[in-house]
């Protein structure tokens, strides 16, 4: 048995025999060849623009790590998305065996669409259904105990004191189980990682050593692991449960939004001057609104099940139960500032100007808030007075303190980053990409958030460098890639959205993204010394985004799918994602008795087949095999005849790029696209639009996310020389291993890249 299977049977986070010998193991192998590793990535840093512009003399600091140690594009997963590829990174594990190979992915047994970063579920609190019995019965026996001693002691008559706690206990009982059944809810809110594999840094972990991890993707919940400390990155929800949902508070009431793919809120007001009263969009009501519909109509079907629905939610009215805990403030609005009050802190802004944070406590109920009060955090900006009153709100953040479930381990890390750093933003999707496209902000707008966010991002990594207390440091900057989602139209000419005039204003723009980039590797250079190992890299790179593919309408139009006579499907939103509701919300009108194939998330072609899709209609052998040659064949010989290009570089079967993955999870073909093409928005959610072909009108327009990994390489720099060759990125896994002395890790499928 190698030693990491052997590992492997003992649960992490306890100090077992196997983790006890590791820094002897390290011992007996040799010292390290360095003492300390630093790994700072940049999310779609793409090797095209970092060679042109270090060849431009824009990135000294990184032109110095290249000439001095190594540089190589590095090969992403397939897909080149960011959860799949930094899942391979944490992991040293393909997709296939990670199961993050896309942002969605089928819910197991049905046709329904699910993130693939998170798992949310329910899990009892405290005694769950019993609450009620068990608590009024531990209150009466508590009450009757110490009732019956205190009347005893007093009067010395035994049948007085049992009378008088009979009473007591009948009292308590009543009055603390009445609490229970009333005020603590059966269930709460749950929510698992479903990436498979083990980090490399609960390796280093293991191996006696001190680590810090900030930011990286698909870490949340966060890992409680002795000698680790985290700050989960993307995956952590804001407190709508949404990965962003900024809000837009107006007086005009024509505003509207332009496209809403993502959870963006209008709130109207019903003035533009003066005192006006309104709400936070506030978290669902789970445990006491949505659990309650669901089990009232769990088992049911069809109209009886609606009917069960409405019933409970009548039933809830009547209490007074609300599905959404919004949080009343007050705007006091003048001709030339605006003053914000919430929970009795004020702040006043002028219009084109940002609030600091203000911490929002979310009440639930007086026991709840009491024991487990709910606290968020939010900034405002003032967008203008006139002619009507419009303010920007942030997605309701997490308060670093209240975290229901962890986004930092040990909880107390939260505590520390808040005394040094102030409160920050702990949303996973920190930097907003949504309120740009809906047509609300402009690019201005879309900077300074980003420059908000990535100062604080650097402002603890100087810190922490500098501190030295921990022996490998991992952390994960986002907005190189943020810049290149929504400024991509003004950087390509050929975008169908590019405007000369914006792109003389802001085209410069991604060029400076990648300087901050190399001005935060210069900071780390400056604050680490030369027995420490500093790993550059990114996770992918980026293309246009300048048309998109809907697969499902192809695969219609080619008689792979079929529609019921008669109907058309509409558009669907991420909010139709979260709040998902019935099955029948997605694939409504597919003909599944006739549909041999469906697509699904970022390039996924699922075949219909039977025993493992609900209504399967291909036979597993032949017929499975035929029809996955059958679409990949003609999707490749594809031709778009408004561009004379091929939107799909190739297809992909799940055996060819993925191993040791499970059959009934992971898609059976994978569509990778060409330059300039991306799937369609409402394809990735399991929708048909009418066409196959459009024109990606919308600020998001630049992406990776199903284009072939050969045409969006990331890039790794490292102050180690490393071997020349075609280095991934699960190889990073092994490499940092190495680097540090400890023992290689088994049962990966990346190499350790140290010469």
């Amino acid at each position: 048995m190698g030693w990491w299977r052997f590992r492997n049977r003992f649960p992490p986070g306890r100090p077992d025999l196997p983790v006890l010998l590791l820094p002897l193991a390290v011992f007996l192998i040799g010292a390290a060849p360095y003492e300390r590793v630093v790994i700072l990535g940049f999310d779609g840093a793409d090797a095209a623009l970092v060679e042109r512009y270090m060849e431009e003399g824009r990135l000294p600091n990184l032109s110095r790590l290249r000439a001095e140690g190594s540089y190589s594009p590095l090969r992403p997963t397939n897909p080149p998305q960011t959860p799949v590829s930094w899942a391979s990174f944490t992991t040293g594990l393909n997709p296939g065996r990670t199961e993050i190979f896309d942002f969605l992915r089928r819910t197991d047994g049905t046709y329904l669409p699910e993130f693939a970063m998170i798992r949310v579920g329910r899990k009892p609190l405290l005694f769950g259904a019993k609450n009620q019995v068990v608590i009024g019965t531990i209150a009466a026996g508590a009450a009757g105990i110490v009732v019956a001693a205190a009347v005893f002691l007093a009067r010395r008559r035994i049948l007085t004191a049992l009378g008088w706690a009979a009473v007591a206990a009948a009292a308590a009982g009543g009055a603390l189980g009445f609490v229970a059944a009333r005020y603590l809810p059966r269930e709460v809110p749950s929510a698992t990682n479903p990436r498979k594999g083990v980090p490399f840094w609960s390796a280093v972990a293991d191996a006696g050593l001190r680590v810090k991890v900030m930011n990286v993707p698909t870490t949340f919940p966060a890992e409680d692991h002795h000698n680790e400390w985290m700050l989960s990155g993307l995956g952590v929800p804001d407190m709508r449960g949404r990965i962003g949902s900024p809000s837009f508070y107006t007086s005009d009431e024509t505003l509207s939004l332009k496209d809403n793919q993502f959870s963006v809120e209008i709130v109207r007001l019903g003035s533009s001057r003066g005192t006006i009263e309104t709400v936070i969009v506030g978290p669902l009501n789970q445990p006491f609104y949505d659990y309650v519909v669901e089990d009232a109509a769990s088992g049911l079907q069809g109209p009886a099940r609606a009917e069960a629905r409405s019933a409970a939610e009548k039933r809830l009215a009547q209490r007074g139960v609300v599905r959404r805990l919004d949080v009343p403030f007050r705007i006091e609005a003048s001709s030339d500032s605006a003053t914000i009050e919430i929970a009795g802190a004020r702040q006043t802004l002028r219009p084109g100007s940002w609030s600091d944070w203000f911490v929002v406590p979310v009440s639930v109920n007086p026991v709840v808030d009491l024991l487990a009060g709910l606290t968020g955090i939010i900034r405002f900006k003032l967008l203008s007075l006139e002619p009507e009153l419009k303010l920007y709100a942030t997605p309701l953040n997490f308060h670093p303190r209240s975290q229901p479930v962890p986004f930092t381990q040990p909880r107390s890390f939260a505590r520390d980053l808040v005394r040094e750093f102030g409160l920050f933003k702990t949303l996973g999707w920190p930097i907003d990409t949504w309120s740009l496209p809906s047509g609300l902000t402009d690019e201005r707008h879309f900077l300074e958030d980003m420059e908000a966010t990535a100062g604080k991002q650097e402002e603890m990594m100087r810190r922490f460098l500098e501190k030295g207390d921990d022996r490998l440091y991992v952390q994960v900057f986002d907005f190189t890639d943020r810049v290149g989602h929504m400024l991509w139209r003004l950087h390509d000419p050929g975008h169908p959205l590019f405007d000369a005039r914006l792109a003389e204003v802001y085209a410069s723009e991604i060029p400076k993204a990648y300087e901050r980039m190399d001005r935060i590797v210069g900071e780390a250079l400056k604050r680490i010394g030369p027995k420490t190992a500093l790993i550059v890299c990114s996770d992918h790179g980026f293309a246009s985004f300048r048309r998109g593919i809907n697969y499902n309408t192809w695969l219609v139009k080619n008689g792979f799918m079929t529609l019921r006579q008669g109907t058309s499907t509409g558009g669907k939103t991420l909010e139709d994602l979260f709040d998902k509701g019935e099955l029948g919300e997605f694939f409504r009108y597919v003909d599944w008795s006739r549909t041999r194939a469906y697509a699904m998330g970022l390039g996924n072609i699922y075949i219909n087949l039977m025993g493992r899709e609900p209504q399967g209609s291909v036979v597993p052998g032949r017929d499975y095999e035929e029809t996955r040659a059958s679409i990949a064949r003609k999707l490749e010989e594809l031709v778009d005849v408004e561009t004379g290009e091929k939107p799909v570089a190739r297809v992909y079967r799940r055996e060819e790029i993925y191993s040791g993955y499970d059959p009934r999870l992971i898609p059976d073909l994978r569509a990778a696209n060409g330059a300039h093409y991306r799937i369609g928005w409402q394809t990735a959610l399991g929708e048909v639009p009418p066409q196959v072909f459009e024109d990606n009108l919308k600020a998001w327009s630049g992406d990776h996310c199903s284009n072939d990994p050969a045409l969006v390489p990331g890039v790794l720099f490292s102050s180690a020389l490393l071997l020349d060759g075609d280095p991934g990125i699960a190889d990073i896994y092994p490499t940092v291993l190495a680097l540090l002395g400890v023992p290689p890790a088994g049962g990966i499928d990346g190499r350790s890249l140290l010469r």
